[in-house]
């Protein structure tokens, strides 16, 4: 919809091009599939596309479109594009504009259904990236092939003609380094606590990239402390935060473990530690590692998105497993842990 403000500027400059500044959103799920709207006034498949309000950061523009448009929470993790339209495009009653365009690589949780709430869209869905609907808009089909499994990186701009993709390739460098500071979130979930089926998940807040596993008979324990380890061993350089909603957790990893450690791994009064080989793996991690770990909280189940993706993975592997049909996954400390439960 077009906001107040252009309207009102429309009433006293008629026509006459203008010059705004513009998001779109190339979001995706975590089953890697690519959110587009089919356009009313075009007819084209495209990526969701909108102008920032006065003072309005560009990631929270994309993240309201999203919203008003497909009725779809996401989150915005990267900038990937930035270029400025060089013709003026011109809408049927016509009113000229010409934009700049900043382009947003976004998540969103799964089980989401998008819709058409502004009606400024004819449909709404969810798509293969090697399988997009038709017509489709050509800069929306070209971000996809560019962007679809792209990692965080600086932005692609023009200058002088070339795209920020092609200076690097001929430098020979890579198109999406790799961030010195990584977060996940991770998620442990049992479906009868204690013995009723397990899994475990984490998920990559830049990237989108995750990883999941489980087993017919765990607690929930086990699938928080299993996630954070999986975590570890996938980023074995940089800084990493880790973040979850289990303080069970937090407090096995960072805060009880140098006690413990001094005890000769044993609680206070000499009571064992329960799931001490994942404890001492997840420290072990922790210690022979060159970048920082670090811990943060975030509340269950109240909307963060990233928490919710790796809730799903973790008790949809769980579900999976007790219906037979995944194979359970588990590192050898998990299974030690669980080994007379």
């Amino acid at each position: 919809m077009t906001p107040d403000y252009i309207l009102r500027l429309r009433e006293k400059v008629g026509k006459e091009r203008l010059w705004i500044s513009a998001v779109e959103g190339m979001v995706r799920d975590e089953k890697g599939r690519i959110l587009l709207a089919k356009r009313k006034d075009d007819g084209l498949w495209s990526m969701v596309a909108g102008i920032i309000e006065p003072g309005e950061q560009p990631a929270d523009a994309i993240k309201r479109e999203v919203k008003e448009e497909t009725g779809v929470e996401c989150r915005p993790v990267f900038l990937a594009n930035v270029w400025s339209m060089g013709e003026p495009r011109i809408y049927p009653n016509g009113d000229e504009i010409l934009a700049l365009n900043l382009l947003f690589c976004c998540l969103a949780p799964c089980g989401q259904s998008p819709s058409c709430p502004d009606g400024e869209n004819e449909s709404a869905g969810w798509f293969d990236p090697a399988c997009l609907p038709s017509p489709i808009s050509p800069r929306t089909k070209k971000a996809v092939s560019r962007l679809a499994g792209a990692s965080p990186g600086p932005a692609s701009f023009l200058c002088g003609g070339k795209t920020a993709w092609g200076r690097r390739k001929e430098s020979g460098t890579l198109s999406h380094p790799s961030p010195s500071l990584r977060k996940v979130s991770t998620d442990g979930s049992a479906l009868s606590n204690p013995r009723g089926a397990m899994g475990w998940a984490w998920v990559d807040h830049e990237t989108g990239e995750k990883e999941s596993g489980g087993c017919s008979r765990g607690t929930n324990q086990v699938g928080e402390l299993t996630a954070v380890l999986m975590a570890l061993r996938r980023f074995k350089e940089g800084d990493l935060i880790i973040e979850t909603d289990s303080r069970y957790a937090i407090g096995c990893s960072r805060d009880w473990v140098k006690a413990w450690k001094r005890r000769g791994w044993k609680k206070q009064g000499g009571s064992a530690i329960k799931n001490l080989p994942l404890i001492k793996a997840i420290d072990e991690e922790i210690s022979q590692r060159s970048g920082s770990v670090e811990f943060e909280w975030v509340k269950g189940h109240a909307g963060d998105a990233f928490n919710e993706i790796a809730d799903s993975l973790a008790s949809g592997y769980a579900r999976d497993v007790a219906a037979g049909e995944r194979q359970e996954r588990l590192p050898e400390e998990s299974k030690s842990s669980l080994r007379g439960m």
